[in-house]
């Protein structure tokens, strides 16, 4: 029922959009986004919607950013759509729904509930596990610098244990959960302030969001309005990071909490946080269509399509160690972004092409479709052969947002998304075979139970 709703929903929005005047693959484009945004609400509380979330995060930026940019009268001298809405719409709608389609052909098989039942009773037999992944996720940073540069990235994914260990908290019936909750939220905000960079926290807060809407039985209603104050709260970021980070960066020695709230106070109580300055800098975080557009036109005019020489040195450089491969592309996408762009920026700058855009980098407009299917047939894959594993570790998919913290986001490019979910997934399975190592022969006897109670479950 709520799907032919969602439907009804999406059909109203293209028909409004296309008899205004707008192109069909625009008011196709924000039909569907005004779908998969109603179905990943939805979802929230039910699944891990990880494909949901990366095909609303793909719509937003590189399709409903885009339509605005197309609206404005005015435009940013840099961070504007180099072709025309036609052309870059009849690309970036196809690719969106390719990806989407090739996803969807492998059904998720794991619900929320299946893995409440597991956590149960991991945390009836081993009640400290989550203090342990806690402790582990906030010491990790402290230890880092007495190790080598190179496993920086190691101690970052393990600093983000402690919010694995904070979904097996909420789950548990300690009548401290909600303050250890709020406390681990409130070390992740101070980490945030004291570096100025607020993504990850963004991240972590979507994807912790799924099991906070499980185990507090949200409705739509409620998940409606809490996606509202999620993004009056990215509002706020956007209007206060520029200055708040000249004071944090220049040295401020004050509260940093503090100074947030007093330069937020200061940006709602004068109403400078609607003014058209700040809608054009909000669209432009949002558009990451203006990069894809900056391709199209590039290439294959000045810059010959790569023909998968990206793809190829994505997959080498992510099964590759430096030491084999020395000339390994470098995190940060400047390269590829130079290249097929032929703008400018500078060494201290990350920008991503996107999976879109090096889709058509490599193979044009058909060629894009075809890579954006077979990427969303990977990731569907992918997401299947860790609901198989689940039969070794139960709860496995608890540990799903680390593997996919980099994947879900849309202005990444093929290496740094493969890289991360190659070093993380060595990682967490690395955690959990030494979690398993420890407990032997009375793991082997819960994954039994947690199957059989599973299987009993789903027979009432």
């Amino acid at each position: 029922m709520k799907n032919i709703i969602f439907y009804g929903i999406a059909l109203l929005i293209f028909a409004v959009s296309w008899l205004s005047g707008k192109l069909f693959w625009t008011s196709f484009g924000l039909a569907f986004t005004g779908y998969i945004f109603l179905k990943l609400l939805d979802d929230l509380g039910r699944t891990i919607p990880i494909v949901e979330l990366m095909t609303s995060l793909a719509s937003l930026q590189w399709i409903l950013g885009p339509v605005i940019e197309y609206g404005r009268e005015e435009h940013h001298f840099k961070y504007y759509m180099y072709v025309g809405e036609r052309e870059y719409m009849a690309f970036v709608v196809p690719a969106v729904l390719a990806f989407w389609i090739g996803a969807g052909l492998f059904k998720r098989r794991i619900s929320l509930d299946d893995i409440k039942l597991r956590i149960d009773i991991i945390l009836h037999n081993h009640p400290m596990f989550p203090y342990i992944l806690i402790a582990a996720g906030i010491i990790a940073p402290f230890l880092s610098g007495f190790f080598p540069q190179s496993l920086k990235f190691v101690f970052f994914l393990v600093s983000n244990i402690k919010y694995v260990g904070v979904i097996y908290l909420i789950h548990s019936t300690h009548r401290f959960r909600w303050h250890i909750f709020i406390g681990v939220l409130i070390l992740a905000v101070g980490a945030s302030l004291a570096s100025g960079m607020f993504h990850d926290l963004l991240l972590w807060s979507m994807l912790l969001f799924t099991f906070l809407a499980k185990e507090l039985k949200l409705n739509l209603g409620w998940k409606i309005s809490s996606v509202v104050i999620g993004i009056l709260v990215v509002m706020t970021i956007q209007a206060v990071k520029t200055e708040y980070r000249e004071y944090a960066w220049g040295g401020y020695q004050g509260n940093r909490f503090g100074l947030f709230l007093r330069i937020a106070g200061k940006e709602w109580g004068s109403g400078d946080i609607f003014l058209p300055s700040k809608d054009e800098n909000m669209n432009i975080r949002l558009n990451q269509g203006w990069i894809i557009s900056a391709i199209m036109y590039n290439v294959p005019a000045n810059v010959p399509f790569a023909q998968g020489e990206t793809i190829k040195d994505a997959l080498t450089a992510s099964f590759l160690p430096r030491f084999i491969y020395p000339d390994k592309p470098i995190a940060g996408g400047r390269a590829n972004f130079r290249k097929f762009t032929s703008l400018s920026i500078n060494d201290n700058t990350s920008m991503g092409i996107s999976i879109a855009g090096e889709g058509y980098a490599n193979f044009g407009k058909l060629g894009g479709y075809i890579f954006m299917f077979f990427w969303g047939l990977f990731i569907g894959w992918f997401w299947r052969q860790l609901e198989n594993l689940s039969r070794l570790f139960p709860t496995l998919l608890v540990w799903s947002p680390i593997l996919f913290l980099q994947v879900v986001k849309a202005e990444t490019e093929l290496t740094v998304v493969l890289n991360h979910l190659i070093k993380s997934s060595i990682v967490v399975f690395g955690l959990i075979w030494g979690i398993k190592m420890i407990w032997g022969e009375r793991w082997e006897s819960e994954e039994e139970e947690g199957e059989s109670v599973i299987r009993s479950y789903k027979k009432v």
